[in-house]
């Protein structure tokens, strides 16, 4: 006799359906390809409305800068087109929430500042000012430090001194100014040449000659004959007071004085001029 012994278990198939029969087959698809799609999509409206955010933010930045420099310019009588300002917030919009702006920088090439009876043009005006408070109404903004630079140029500068007054660029006399003034010698008038080193008093913004020397016709004039000729000019040579923002310094240089200011808590509206 013979015994057969299987050495796996055996299969049973399911019948298959035949043809005509009537019968549907079914497939299980993946579903995975439709969760992707729906990530994707997802990412990609994201990513559009980040990219609307910034540009609805960058376009409200662009337009108060404008405004900025259309204030600005109306202020020191200069032309809004040549004003540049750049607002450092951000994002920008955020001091509709916070009424505070980091930074703000401004470039004016020509301002001109009117302060009682002193009007003094600046050329080449370089601001910059940082943690600016209650920016969203021009008339109470402060700075909570604020510095610039500029240049007066030496006929604005012999207009406030009435008298001509020129950069002295003899061979080891830099940063002194050369002032030409017309003096009485015996009954007669004559012209001498005095330099001096130009400063500032923070306090009375009076502009200061110091350390002068003048000479006429090579002969020295002594001090004591310098000393009202040179009171005369710094009494009428003050600069326009610019409320917390102070002067700093002043360095004569062949295109004028550079002057360098100073400030905390420094009140935006005392740095406008009338706007002449």
């Amino acid at each position: 006799m013979f015994s057969v012994t299987p050495s796996e278990p055996t299969q049973v198939l399911p019948p298959r359906p035949q043809p005509g029969s009537g019968a549907v087959v079914t497939v299980e698809r993946d579903r995975h390809p439709h969760r992707f799609i729906k990530w994707l999509i997802a990412i990609v409206v994201i990513a559009l409305l980040a990219v609307a955010a910034v540009i609805v933010d960058q376009t409200f930045r662009a337009r108060a800068e404008k405004d900025v420099a259309a204030t600005i310019a109306k202020s020191v009588a200069a032309d809004a087109s040549t004003v540049g300002v750049t607002i450092h917030n951000r994002p920008f919009l955020e001091v509709l929430f916070t009424d505070e702006l980091q930074g703000l920088d401004a470039t004016i090439p020509k301002a001109t500042v009117v302060r009682d009876d002193t009007m003094v043009t600046f050329h080449d005006v370089d601001i910059h000012a940082n943690g600016i408070r209650h920016a969203r109404e021009k008339s109470q903004s402060v700075a909570g430090t604020m510095s610039a630079t500029g240049r007066i140029d030496w006929s604005e500068l012999s207009r406030l001194a009435g008298g001509k007054i020129t950069f002295n660029d003899a061979t080891g006399e830099t940063g002194r100014v050369k002032i030409v003034r017309e003096l009485t010698v015996l009954g007669a008038r004559v012209d001498a040449s005095i330099t001096a080193v130009p400063g500032v008093e923070a306090t009375s913004r009076r502009v200061t000659l110091s350390s002068p020397s003048a000479s006429l016709d090579d002969i020295r004039i002594p001090d004591m004959l310098l000393k009202p000729i040179l009171e005369g000019i710094t009494s009428r040579f003050t600069l326009p007071d610019l409320g917390n923002l102070h002067y700093e310094s002043l360095k004569a240089t062949p295109q004028g004085l550079d002057f360098s200011l100073v400030g905390t808590e420094v009140k935006l509206s005392d740095l406008a001029g009338t706007g002449r």
